[in-house]
């Protein structure tokens, strides 16, 4: 049974099997760049015939440790983490991963500051991953009570931040944009390859995919009928307007729905959408006279005034074919 939720405090579920070496590099990581230790807790799930992870401790941080039979689903290793936190906060951690940002928690706290709801899911960035995919999400206390926990049992290893990230996707086609990016919130995820040109890869184990995805398929209309739920908590409705229901009802694609308007971002100015971190149309002029002078300028216009042509003749001969 889990204690009663503690106000600000932030839990770690992290789960972690026979990789002592890399959770203590994680621990000291999390020690050294925490702004408030006293408010925040690591849930380490380990399990029982694991006993060089059942020796790790690190003094500087508050830990719990949840001992399991051997042989779990990752979902079910997150669950009894969850289970045992206090956290009104949680993110799901992996121990491959090195704390890079000081002062990441307050950061954290100030997303969910934005939201009095506290239905939104706080992304940061995993070097790897980045903005495309919420690898380790950082959700409220609140919402896990709505959707029934931090994530389904039945997952094996994969698609967990997909599902958890799917909910918000799917709260933004109902006009509610509740996933914060934090580009400067580095946790740095050390599973990775370098391709030749030095971008870092994550690659599956197509094994375990092939069981995890279908089971993530299987699952959507699940998600859309809990993201009602939580559209509701937003407008502070206890019924769910059928017009929310329609609107999902025509989504079948879960991934169609990663488009970049999808999140903000949290800046030194505070949480602002994609577009206000775009030059300005002035600016973009006077950057491109500043490297080519007016005849580059000019040959831009071109540039842009037949694109935007084309894409019109092209849109206009589309509609025609479909008449």
């Amino acid at each position: 049974m889990r204690g009663a939720m503690s106000s600000n405090v932030i839990s770690l579920i992290l789960p972690t099997r026979r990789r002592p070496v890399q959770l203590r590099r994680l621990l000291a990581s999390l020690a050294d760049t925490v702004a408030r230790r006293e408010a925040m807790e690591v849930i380490l799930v380990i399990d029982s015939d694991d006993a060089d992870s059942l020796q790790v401790t690190e003094d500087r941080l508050a830990s719990k440790h949840v001992v399991v039979p051997p042989g779990q689903t990752m979902g079910a290793l997150n669950m009894a983490g969850y289970e045992a936190s206090r956290g009104r906060y949680l993110m799901l951690l992996n121990d491959d991963v090195i704390a890079r940002t000081p002062g990441w928690d307050n950061a954290v706290r100030s997303c969910f500051a934005a939201y009095p709801d506290e239905i939104v899911l706080v992304h940061v960035n995993d070097l790897v991953m980045q903005k495309h995919l919420c690898t380790f999400p950082i959700v409220s206390r609140t919402f896990c009570e709505i959707v029934g926990g931090i994530c389904p049992r039945e997952y094996v290893r994969y698609r967990i931040d997909d599902h958890i990230e799917d909910y918000f996707n799917l709260l933004n086609v109902l006009g509610e944009r509740r996933i914060v990016f934090t580009p400067n919130v580095v946790f740095e995820h050390m599973n990775y390859r370098e391709n030749p040109t030095g971008l870092r890869q994550y690659f599956s184990d197509s094994a375990i995919l092939a069981v995890d995805a279908p089971r993530f398929d299987a699952m959507f209309e699940d998600r859309k009928e809990f993201t009602l739920h939580l559209k509701a908590r937003i407008n502070g409705r206890a019924d769910i307007s059928k017009k929310w229901r329609r609107r999902l009802e025509h989504i079948f694609d879960p991934f169609a729905l990663r488009t970049p308007d999808r999140q903000r971002i949290l800046t030194d100015k505070g949480i602002v959408d994609p577009w206000d971190l775009r030059p300005s149309l002035w600016q973009r002029t006077r950057r491109c006279f500043d490297e080519h002078g007016w005849r580059g300028v000019a040959k831009a216009l071109v540039r842009r005034l037949t694109t935007r042509h084309q894409t019109t003749t092209h849109q206009v001969t589309s509609f025609s074919a479909l008449r």
